[in-house]
């Protein structure tokens, strides 16, 4: 455990010094629409960036004094934008250059396309063919700087893998051996984020030397990672019962938001697109807001709001910062996401454990008071009211069973809370009557005796009748 915590300590670490860190050949462009790409782009001081008439944007970007004339890399950190071009003025014309080809062995795999260049002119023409692009966020750097600030990068990032790979094996390890769905849950919950980024990293085009671009993947990734999020809340809260009620809207979110995600990948339609990432914001503000219903009187509520809300709130600035403006939101670049969620992996890992235990504890205590209640009922009638019951009448064995299974449901409606209404149907499973059989005698409707034993089994932590049955023995 100790080592654990130096490790979580030393990402952490990591993570905030390349949070905080300056990057010195970061710049800026912003698009302004205007005709022509070509010759008044270059020429014209005053204007940035135009758009054609086929939707393709040419962007000017400037070339700092002291970077002219040496080698350079130029890149885009981004892993939606790899079908771009940059061309350089050279003999008095524009001319496109060529991506450094990955798959070569002189040159190492990278994370994103990128160029090598060499100009002593102080402007480069970048041109994103069939795309709406508001605004870009170029890396300018010379080989030696750039290869030493991406191996920091790498560095970074790795710390960051490590202690989510780490996260998820030890959950499914505790799932296997606590058998607690919390665990498994949060399990699914760390590989969905894991995947996200992986591939806002560009690994899996630095892993495929550039043939895996998966322009979806996001859009499929970040539904599923939505969904996930709602039954981790219902275990992490034991919110069964209420979850059980809503089910139906659940599935109805399900299907809207899986048929949004399939809609998108099928026309490429953004309306698809923004309503994909407004229903997993939907659906995971609403994980956040049951658990701030429980805020008060659940001290892991209060640590699920706290938690998770920090990270769907740097989510959406995170969204903001890709799609709408990067200066406005640019403290909130993927840098801040994954400090974020290190800090999420870390606390959330550490609650699931201490939860599990206390329930453990809880319920061992629980037994061990059941036992000793037990053994006192049998401990309690006096020898001489037994002497006399032989003598004057047989003591019906059927009144002392009775007698027992009705003092373990008092028992047990004090230790787990149960409703009047809840342990009259728990009396009747323990005489084996049938769903309809105990909505006869308790007066009630078949619907409503299941809606009570579903309450009961929760309650309880059982499975089936039989389990049930155990718990009168």
């Amino acid at each position: 455990m100790q080592f654990i915590a130096f490790y979580a300590y030393t990402v952490i670490w990591f993570l905030c010094c390349g949070t905080f860190q300056s990057a010195n050949a970061t710049e800026h462009a912003t698009q302004a629409p205007v005709e022509s790409p070509s010759k008044e782009l270059y020429h014209n001081a005053d204007l940035h960036s135009m758009q054609t008439e086929s939707g393709g944007i040419w962007v000017k970007g400037i070339i700092p004094t002291h970077l002219r004339g040496k080698s350079l890399i130029l890149q885009i950190p981004s892993a939606n934008l790899h079908d771009y071009e940059l061309f350089l003025h050279e003999e008095g014309e524009l001319r496109k250059q060529s991506t450094v080809d990955v798959t070569s062995p002189v040159h190492a795999p990278s994370r994103f396309p990128r160029f090598h260049m060499q100009s002593t002119d102080s402007i480069y023409i970048l041109h994103f063919p069939d795309r709406t692009l508001k605004i870009a966020e170029v890396q300018l750097e010379e080989r030696g700087a750039f290869t030493s600030s991406e191996s920091m990068r790498f560095f970074r990032i790795g710390l960051y893998y490590g202690l989510a790979l780490m996260s998820i094996v030890f959950n499914f390890v505790f799932y296997l051996i606590f058998k607690d769905r919390r665990f498994i849950t949060y399990c699914l919950l760390l590989l969905t984020i894991f995947i996200t980024f992986f591939y806002e990293d560009g690994m899996f085009y630095f892993f495929s030397d550039g043939k895996w671009t998966l322009d979806y993947l996001m859009v499929w990734n970040n539904s599923i990672t939505a969904l996930i999020a709602v039954p981790f809340t219902m275990y992490f809260l034991d919110l069964q019962a209420f979850f059980r009620r809503y089910k139906s809207w659940y599935q109805y979110g399900t299907v809207l938001l899986l048929l949004a995600a399939l809609l998108y990948t099928c026309t490429d339609i953004l309306f698809f697109y923004a309503m994909v990432y407004i229903l997993c914001f939907v659906i995971a503000g609403s994980c956040i807001v049951r658990a701030a219903m429980r805020f008060r009187k659940d001290v892991y509520a209060r640590f699920l709001v706290l938690a998770f809300g920090l990270v769907l709130l740097t989510g959406i600035l995170y969204v903001l910062y890709t799609h709408i403006d990067s200066h406005t939101f640019s403290f909130f670049d993927l840098g801040t996401f994954r400090l974020i969620s290190a800090l999420e992996i870390i606390s959330v890992s550490f609650a699931i454990i201490y939860k599990v235990r206390a329930l453990q504890d809880e319920n061992e205590k629980n037994r061990r008071e059941l036992d000793n209640y037990l053994r006192f009922i049998h401990q309690e009638t006096p020898a001489d009211e037994a002497s006399l019951g032989s003598i004057t009448s047989p003591i019906d064995e059927n009144q002392q069973s009775d007698a027992k299974k009705y003092a373990v449901s008092e028992r047990l409606k004090d230790l787990h809370d149960l409703t009047e209404r809840e342990t009259e149907v728990l009396l009747c499973i323990w005489e084996g009557l049938t769903n309809k059989e105990i909505a006869d005698k308790l007066f009630i409707s078949v619907s409503t005796t299941k809606y009570h034993i579903g309450n009961l089994y929760v309650k309880l932590d059982v499975k089936n009748r039989n389990q049930v049955q155990t718990l009168r023995e």
